[in-house]
């Protein structure tokens, strides 16, 4: 057997593992250029019109974009109201920001497991987890489709919690008839 890696060994892989891979085409590519030479970089009419446009795909009643999904959980556990020794379940299978928005607002991140069929956040964890420092459960929609969101909100429910979806793995995929991004609590 060979060293590991970690220990002065050869590596497992000669070549590198990407996080992600983007499709950005010429059309992409000159509307982010008419953007930059415009007047508005940050606020302008297109962030209204993509909300809108959103809106209308998902049904949802509103949209706000912000510049990335890490600062869409930010601020979603900011207008949730929690703040330093607020505890928010998550799952630890997904990117940091899922965890570390709570982090952000002085909470602490509490992880739940996952389950084994939809290796989605599990509803038995959250149950498990909640303590009274509980105040918001961060449900991961993960490789496309959308975590059990009903009785995830039967749950947040129950125990006067936020529930706070992040879709960032969904965007196009419907739970019982509603599209990601329109599922009201």
């Amino acid at each position: 057997m060979t060293k590991l890696a970690i220990h002065g060994g050869p590596p497992a892989r000669s070549t590198p593992i990407y996080y992600g891979r983007q499709h950005i085409d010429e059309d992409d590519c000159a509307a982010v250029r008419e953007v930059l030479l415009g007047d508005l970089i940050t606020t302008g009419p297109r962030i209204a019109e993509l909300e809108k446009q959103f809106c209308a795909y998902t049904g949802a009643k509103y949209a706000v974009f912000l510049a990335n999904g890490t600062a869409a959980l930010h601020a979603a556990c900011h207008a949730a109201g929690i703040t330093h020794g607020d505890e928010v379940i998550t799952s630890a299978i997904t990117f940091a920001a899922s965890a570390n928005c709570a982090l952000y607002c002085g909470a602490t991140p509490v992880f739940a497991d996952i389950d084994e069929h939809t290796l989605c956040i599990s509803p038995d964890s959250i149950r498990r987890s909640i303590t009274s420092r509980t105040k918001a459960v961060v449900a991961v929609d993960f490789t496309g489709q959308a975590a059990q969101l009903d009785e995830i909100r039967e749950i947040c429910t129950a125990h006067k919690l936020m529930l706070i979806e992040d879709a960032a793995h969904s965007l196009g995929t419907s739970f019982q008839g509603n599209m990601v991004g329109s599922i009201r609590t």
